[in-house]
């Protein structure tokens, strides 16, 4: 897993401030502005390094403002900006929102509203400022994204008599139809739902398209199964069958994962095709939706018009992969015949050490130390006796790293014995990512006394100062609120005021700027005992 070089040394020239570079670089592929690399684009160097000029740069070119953290340590671009005191970026990035977004601070205030159920505190707002139902949150979500993500049918139609807008699209260009299709990576419906709550998003996209005259397109009709709507718009348009929807897919991804086999079928006559990249598949995803499905006969037909089954879907790994993990035999066998392979990596996710063996015994050179990989998937899992195997077949436990990986997944979802197992096969304590972030740095944030003990045993060092929070593991673990591994850090020697830590970054600065009272009297104290 190696950074694509345009994009390093886009990188490289925004940390530097030089803007001729990024210029130059943009103006040989503008899409560069809105490239991401380990959960990170361009427009977060350039509002991190505080380069204003930059910034209007990358928006101007399709950066996207709305942007957010997918890894825990991660903070949103206004958050980033207002943490180091960039007021002219803030105020760029809020500018920018708004007119795109119509984000605004009433669209935060509604969404928690309705996230909270709380409908007549919600309506009065809307009532005295009946402007505000086009707000949305910084996300671009409007009060309608909302409703339909948390499943309020009462809702959804007073906010569409109110004059809410159906085809309204936040920052990812998903409209309320497809979130009521797909749901939202960052809003896990089932997970926050009250146990009473309707949980047939299918019908919530019915109201919409009744209630909400929102048009019935091809996506919407192969979502729902309907063959005739399809076969009366391709015959309009065949060029149809290709088209994504503003969320970026398509409506063979629809069709074939609810497993519509009469739609699936008219999609690939009129030209359809099943590896023409979309969100989150670059090689296609509607032949790992049917087999996650368990639509066999779906499965097959896109096998036999040509369906990559080795295509991967954004970490989910491929159809091999899906199958596998099902237990469903026929569809293993069915995308088998095809050339389909289980990579080491979905070997290692599975538990399934017969099969890690033999890819080890046929290509040594396989095993991937860095993110998301074999050694990472082990770990992960728990699955000590194929990282036992890994580390016999010399798995790379230092190799550059990016969002996460094995010892971040070890850390995050194992035990102690099995970090410390790395750290004997070799694991350097010390070993940072791109952005600096050590172990330490990570396990100060997970608030892990074990592991933080372990580390420093092994040596990790209690002043390694990362380039994102610009602090020491101390500094973590005072803006995360860990309490206890602040004071375990204090009693391991860790520095209050550290040397190459800027100001607003040092452990009581953040303590203070997160609220984190006890921390930050914990801090003052221990600084005043000092002198």
């Amino acid at each position: 897993m190696h950074m694509p070089v345009a994009f390093g040394q886009l990188v490289e020239g925004i940390i530097a401030g030089d803007a001729a570079a990024v210029r130059e670089l943009l103006a040989q592929d503008a899409t560069l502005a809105a490239v991401s690399w380990g959960y990170f684009t361009p427009l977060h160097f350039a509002v991190r390094e505080g380069h204003r000029e930059l910034v209007e740069l990358l928006l101007s070119n399709g950066a996207d403002a709305s942007e957010q953290p997918y890894l825990s340590w991660q903070d949103s671009l206004l958050q980033k900006a207002q943490d180091r005191g960039y007021d002219e970026v803030e105020k760029l990035l809020r500018e920018h929102l708004q007119s795109t977004l119509k984000a605004e601070p009433i669209g935060e205030k509604l969404a928690a509203l309705i996230r909270e159920r709380k409908m007549k505190e919600l309506l009065r707002l809307l009532e005295q400022q009946p402007e505000a139902i086009h707000a949305s949150d910084e996300r671009g979500n409007t009060p309608l994204h909302w409703a339909v993500m948390t499943r309020q049918l009462e809702l959804i139609g007073q906010l569409l008599t109110m004059g809410a807008d159906p085809l309204a699209k936040r920052g990812d260009g998903s409209q309320p139809a497809q979130l009521a299709l797909e749901g939202d990576y960052f809003y896990r419906a089932n997970r926050n739902l009250p146990p009473d709550a309707g949980r047939d998003a299918s019908f919530l996209l019915g109201y919409l398209v009744g209630k909400g005259d929102v048009p019935y397109d091809i996506c919407l009709a192969a979502a729902t199964g309907d063959a005739m709507r399809v076969d009366e718009l391709l015959k309009q348009n065949s060029l149809l069958a290709n088209e994504q929807d503003t969320s970026g897919r398509s409506p063979l991804y629809y069709a074939a994962k609810r497993g519509y086999l009469e739609v699936v079928k008219r999609l690939l006559a009129a030209g359809a095709i099943p590896n023409a990249s979309e969100r989150d598949a670059p090689q296609g995803a509607a032949l790992y939706a049917a087999v996650r499905g368990g639509y066999t006969a779906c499965a097959k037909l896109l096998l036999e018009h040509g369906a990559d089954p080795n295509a991967e879907i954004e970490a989910s790994g491929n159809a091999v992969y899906a199958a596998l993990q099902e237990g469903r035999q026929e569809l293993i066998e069915l995308v088998y015949s095809y050339g389909g392979n289980v990579t080491l990596t979905g070997a290692c996710a599975l538990g399934r050490i017969d099969l890690v063996g033999e890819l080890l015994a046929a290509n040594h050179s396989s095993v991937d130390g860095g993110d998301y990989g074999p050694l990472a998937q082990a770990a992960s899992c728990g699955y000590t006796a194929i990282v036992r195997l890994l580390l016999r077949h010399n798995a790379p436990l230092n190799d550059p790293w990016y969002a996460s990986n094995y010892m971040h997944y070890a850390c995050s979802f194992a035990d102690a014995d099995m970090v410390k197992l790395l750290l004997e096969g070799g694991a350097d304590p010390n070993h940072t990512n791109w952005l600096g972030v050590s172990y330490l740095h990570l396990v100060a944030l997970q608030g892990k006394l074990d592991l933080a003990e372990l580390m420093i045993a092994y040596g990790a060092s209690l002043e390694a100062v990362d380039e994102e929070n610009r602090t020491t593991p101390l500094g973590w673990a005072a803006k995360y609120g860990k309490l206890e591994m602040v004071t375990f850090l204090l009693q391991q020697g860790a520095e209050i005021e550290p040397v190459g830590v800027p100001q607003w970054a040092t452990p009581l600065a953040w303590a203070q700027r997160r609220g984190n009272e006890a921390i930050a009297k914990l801090l003052l104290a221990h600084r005043s005992a000092a002198v």
